[in-house]
């Protein structure tokens, strides 16, 4: 909401603010939750485009904003409209001229639906919104190092675990650690997020921009039990696979062991021993076998679509990245190309063109990666049930179904969550239900 101008008294119409512009700069709020873009005419809309990054004058940049629209609209109809039968971005909005889609997010109000033409207008411009706030997460989704450099980057991370996982003749897996080695049931890669995946995860988060997702590259590790996955962190460490002050703090998450419970129980064996009032093989026992959770009040809630029974120990890390830069190579190899056909002051010229001075021979730069911890009762948990992927993604789906399409549900008088629509479904079942009885009933007399 903002408080017009019009609406105030000439001394103070300087004073009226655009209240939900200013929650996304200054208020933590995300710009694509924003009701309508604020372009009062076509020009600004042109500058607003051309500031972001994309001058419609400039061919390649007009083509890469198509591409991002077609993207976005694509997205639309293959992810967040398959629940419903009669929801479709307009067959108009394919060919549509960007500025002309960012026109007609402008004109978006969050008054209550209209009828007719004005009810017409009002859902062509809650399109409009919707597929700018894709197109937006497109755009940021698309991460130069991730897309020019992925493989390398993904080879130089995994390289450490592998090097540290060693496989048996008969397939089974050891992490090698400098005090025990722990034996692993199973030690898993993902596999590179789909661009749409990574679209969905950042439609769902807050601030909405792909340096916010640091699962690009993970590893997961399954143990037997809840203890054998603090060997795992420890190993991980001792060896400098993990580089621990590169672990982000915010990022971590552990739900499936209580650490302070541990070191407890761990002082009570400690003194039960000493007294003589447990075997050694009893304590050591008691110990490997702790399955004490924390608290889940106690956890950093930082996806809020995992389920609660989704039990692990999950951090993230970042490594130093060093590649050779493709630049300087290049200007060397032209270098000799020049010194082996040119002489005199042409070769002058070419050599002064091609100098390196201030480019430097490699790019080196931090790059996240996600690691998880689970032991089998965890993992078989997750496979099933609530905590299942299928799951999990469906109530991402759902999120940001209503978070994109909020408004064009509701002006098309769609409900917008899956629980609204199996109510609705149920009750038009039972409707039917007792239609049908009653209809017997008439029968009967």
């Amino acid at each position: 909401m903002s408080t017009g101008a019009k609406d105030l008294p000439a001394v103070l119409q300087r004073y009226a603010m655009e209240r939900d512009l200013l929650a996304a700069v200054v208020g933590g709020k995300s710009a694509i939750d924003m009701p309508r873009l604020r372009a009062a005419n076509a020009d600004e809309a042109y500058r607003f485009l051309q500031r972001y990054g994309f001058d419609l004058q400039v061919l390649s940049q007009r083509a890469a904003l198509e591409r991002l629209r077609s993207d976005a609209i694509g997205f639309c109809r293959g992810v967040l409209t398959t629940a419903y039968g009669d929801v479709d971005v307009p067959a108009r909005f394919d060919g549509m001229d960007p500025l002309e889609i960012m026109m007609l997010a402008a004109r978006a109000t969050h008054t209550r639906p209209g009828v007719g033409e004005d009810r017409a207008l009002q859902l062509e411009s809650a399109w409009a919104c919707a597929l700018l706030r894709v197109m937006h997460t497109f755009a940021h989704a698309e991460n130069y190092f991730q897309l020019a450099y992925y493989q390398e980057i993904r080879g130089a991370i995994l390289q450490r675990f592998i090097e540290q996982v060693h496989v048996a003749d008969d397939g089974t897996q050891v992490l090698v650690g400098r005090n025990c080695d722990v034996p692993l049931l199973r030690f898993e890669v993902k596999e590179a997020k789909p661009t749409r995946s990574v679209v969905l995860k950042l439609l769902q988060k807050e601030e909405n921009v792909a340096y916010d997702l640091f699962d690009h590259i993970g590893v997961r590790i399954v143990v037997e039990r809840p203890v054998d996955a603090l060997f795992v962190v420890r190993a991980l460490v001792e060896e400098h696979t993990v580089v621990f002050p590169n672990v982000k703090p915010t990022r971590s998450r552990n739900t499936l062991i209580d650490i302070e419970a541990l070191a407890a129980h761990v002082e009570t064996m400690a003194e039960a021993l000493a007294a003589g009032d447990i075997e050694e093989a009893a304590a050591l026992q008691s110990v490997a076998c702790f399955a004490s959770a924390p608290e889940t009040a106690a956890q950093t809630e930082w996806n809020r679509h995992s389920s609660a029974n989704y039990n692990s120990i999950q951090f993230t890390c970042r490594q130093l990245i060093r590649l050779p830069n493709p630049l300087y190579e290049r200007l060397e190899r032209a270098r000799d190309v020049a010194l082996a056909t040119l002489e005199g002051p042409a070769l002058a010229t070419i050599l002064a063109s091609l100098d390196t001075v201030g480019v430097d021979r490699e790019i080196q730069f931090f790059f996240p990666y996600e690691v998880q911890i689970m032991d089998r009762a965890a993992s078989e948990a997750a496979s099933v049930g609530r905590a299942s992927y299928g799951e999990y993604k469906e109530r991402q789906v759902e999120a940001v179904r209503q978070r994109v399409l909020g408004r064009v549900l509701e002006l098309m008088a769609v409900p917008a969550s899956a629980r609204e629509r199996r109510r609705l479904r149920t009750t038009a079942e039972l409707r039917t239900l007792r239609e049908m009885i009653a209809e017997a009933e008439r029968d009967e007399h």
